[in-house]
């Protein structure tokens, strides 16, 4: 899972508050309907553990319904929220693109997750910090209604996650070089809430699928060595690509600086990787 990075949290926060404070009335107790739609992830886990399972507000997913039905003119929606995140590919998996469009001939955004799932806690269906852009395979087939806190699980407003999880090539026999066969692909962590989100997205086994990346990759790390690379940084630094960052973007297709991960699906796949081969 990759960090949602976008930089003005905050200010989107509060424009999606101020957007959505006089579409319905909010009864107060304990927490105003300012507090609940911009809670930070941490204080969304204190409102969450407070009214889970309260059908007292079981019309804010009505209302997040509504929120979800595409317009066209100025009103403040989930394409516009979308749109305002930027978030390009799917924080959970980092396997999907989750561009959003929006157009008269066809439109297209991710989807949002709700970290505390909307049934379970109706109260947050709406708040800003429990919507996850997300791609479908995410959202819809693979986590579903699965049970999420940031007590059990890693929330991609807080973190992602970073040295915490590794992805690992297995060699089991020479023919490696060029059969997936020749090696197996593993996704752990020695974290537990990493683990379980690890787990319950399903990621290893999701990955195993994209063994000819790996392989790829591999192949690569034969064919543009260290001299190879020194010789193009030699010819075309500053004319072809800024530094070798670029190059071997370039060549081997993934962001590989921590900051860029959430740039381009399977870019944490194709970072580990590169480490385990000492390309980078």
């Amino acid at each position: 899972m990759i960090k949602i990075a976008t930089s003005n949290l905050e200010e989107l926060a509060n424009t999606h508050y101020e957007a959505l404070k006089s579409k319905f009335k909010f009864p107060t107790y304990k927490y105003s309907l300012e507090e609940v739609i911009t809670a930070k992830p941490e204080k969304l886990h204190e409102i969450a553990m407070h009214y889970k399972g309260d059908t007292a507000f079981n019309f804010m997913k009505n209302e997040y319904k509504k929120f979800t039905v595409k317009t066209y003119d100025d009103t403040y929606d989930a394409y516009k929220l979308a749109q305002s995140l930027n978030v390009t590919v799917c924080p959970y998996c980092n396997r999907n693109y989750t561009f959003t469009v929006r157009s008269k001939n066809g439109s297209t955004r991710p989807q949002f997750d709700h970290f505390y799932d909307k049934a379970t806690y109706p109260i947050l269906a709406l708040s800003f910090y429990n919507l996850i852009p997300s791609c479908p395979t995410c959202n819809t087939s693979i986590k579903g209604r699965k049970e999420f806190s940031l007590t059990t699980h890693v929330h991609p407003y807080v973190e992602g996650f970073d040295d915490k999880a590794h992805f690992a090539l297995h060699v089991n026999e020479s023919s490696f070089y060029y059969d997936e066969k020749g090696f197996d692909l593993e996704l752990s962590s020695d974290d537990v809430k990493v683990q379980k989100n690890i787990d319950d997205f399903a990621l290893e086994e999701i990955y195993k699928n994209h063994k000819d990346i790996v392989l790829e990759l591999i192949q690569k790390s034969v064919m543009y060595n260290e001299s190879y690379i020194e010789e193009m940084m030699k010819n075309y630094e500053g004319t072809l690509f800024k530094n070798e960052e670029d190059l071997l973007r370039l060549i081997f297709g993934g962001y590989i600086a921590d900051e860029d991960l959430g740039k381009r699906p399977l870019s944490k796949l194709t970072k580990d990787i590169l480490e385990q081969l000492e390309i980078i």
